[in-house]
């Protein structure tokens, strides 16, 4: 599958997502990423990621925009 197949398949998966299921699966993404830094960048699975890292990055932005983001003070206290 390509870069914009996987996109369009986690746009529709996070769709529902607040903003700190957001965030926990993109420390999930980016964990991953950080331990298997010898993929090439054309990789199936990176690019399987990066389309799920940005698909989540967009839906935060959404909820950002919707107000629908944390205060700065739940966000500090986040545990989560």
């Amino acid at each position: 599958m390509t870069y914009n197949d996987w996109h369009e398949v986690f746009e529709i998966k996070v769709k529902d997502y607040d903003w700190y299921t957001c965030r926990r699966a993109l420390f999930d993404c980016h964990d991953t990423l950080a331990l298997r830094k010898d993929l090439p960048p054309s990789d199936p699975y990176g690019v399987k990621l990066w389309a799920e890292i940005d698909a989540l990055r967009e839906q935060q932005q959404r909820l950002a925009k919707a107000g629908r983001e944390p205060s700065d003070f739940e966000e500090r206290y986040d545990r989560g």
